[in-house]
């Protein structure tokens, strides 16, 4: 006997994505929202005055059975999300930076997500491995580092500095990917940064086992940078005690008074003790591009690594970090694991 709905596609059940012409439909339907919130966010609430918990109240406690129309997704983002948002790119928010509001960065999360990359190796997607190495060496020319720089691409600056120090820890305890810490008497290392400086250096000491305590805060000057006396000071203090000094992290922008440290005078420093020398300009590396802001790199090209957010003062959507590094294969040589699954790509990169 011949059953009508196996061969009527209009009465199958609908099973997987969204049908084409509905899809098309939501699309335009939610472009023309995207663009009015853009038109009217000068006139919406900056922060939201409700209690904590308010937004949550106002949603189900348990997923529903059945799926909502999109129409009501849309006026649950209207009533419930965007009051509840604090708008960092409302004109009246005079705080920390911009990210993913502006056009061509709509545009382009627009363009990528249907793309489905997957960026794993050269050969799970060549345009997304090629397009990122050639912007991030677009990114090294306009801070002028030299081309003995590599760079990769993280999503956060605090990654970038667990990273970097990592590479620290290696070079001054070899082997230590392989046989860890412990049981190795090694000496305790520190690290050196300003009082005015990011707290993802205690974070990274306290990932790679070196210890929060380790960190040593020096004082800033009357301009809130790094007093280059002191830091010389602190560490001949560290040598006498028998502790090794491992590395500086010198702030370019730092987070609560933009200010900028003597990197050049840093990094004589660091030659001299043979330590590492971090460049975080996650927030003030963007400024670079400007003519009038080119002071700002002076003593970068001595550095071992800097890292650049350009989804901070460059206006590029999150995530994009870059931390580059002084002859990159000293990263990759913490770094790289090759399972038996990718080995086919990375033969093939070799052999090109």
């Amino acid at each position: 006997m011949h059953d009508e709905r196996k061969s009527d596609p209009v009465r199958q059940p609908q099973l997987g994505d969204t049908p084409p012409k509905i899809f098309r439909e939501q699309l335009h339907q939610l472009a023309d929202w995207i663009a009015n919130f853009r038109e009217g966010l000068g006139n919406i609430r900056v922060a939201p005055n409700a209690k904590p918990g308010a937004i949550r109240a106002g949603l189900p406690s348990r997923a529903p059975d059945e799926p909502e129309s999109f129409d009501k997704i849309m006026s649950d983002i209207d009533q419930l999300i965007v009051p509840g948002m604090v708008h960092w790119s409302h004109p009246m928010f005079l705080g920390y930076f911009g990210w993913t509001q502006t056009g061509p960065g709509i545009l382009g999360e627009m363009a990528t997500v249907p793309l489905n990359v997957n960026a794993m190796t050269w050969r799970t997607s060549p345009a997304a491995t090629e397009l990122e190495t050639l912007v991030i060496d677009w990114a090294r020319q306009i801070v002028g580092l030299p081309d003995k720089f590599g760079g990769v691409v993280y999503d956060t600056a605090s990654v970038a500095i667990m990273h970097a120090l990592a590479v620290a820890r290696e070079e001054a305890a070899p082997s230590t990917r392989k046989l860890g810490l412990t049981a190795r008497n090694l000496p305790r290392f520190r690290v050196y940064t300003s009082d005015q400086a990011h707290s993802s250096v205690e974070k990274a000491m306290i990932a790679l086992g070196l210890g929060e305590e380790n960190v040593q805060r020096v004082p800033a000057d009357p301009q809130f940078r790094m007093d280059v006396a002191a830091l010389r000071a602190m560490i001949q203090r560290d040598l006498a005690d028998k502790y090794k000094p491992l590395a500086a992290v010198a702030t370019v922008g730092t987070t609560s008074t933009a200010s900028v440290d003597p990197v050049a005078d840093i990094a004589t420093i660091c030659r001299e003790q043979k330590m590492w020398l971090h460049v975080d300009a996650a927030y003030g590396g963007g400024f670079a591009l400007l003519p009038e802001f080119e002071w700002i790199t002076e003593g970068w090209s001595k550095a071992d690594s800097v890292v650049i957010n350009p989804h901070k003062t460059l206006f590029v959507p999150l995530d994009f970090s870059i931390l580059y590094v002084r002859d990159l294969e000293r990263l990759r040589q913490v770094f790289t694991l090759v399972p038996e699954y990718l080995r086919g790509d990375t033969i093939e990169a070799e052999k090109n």
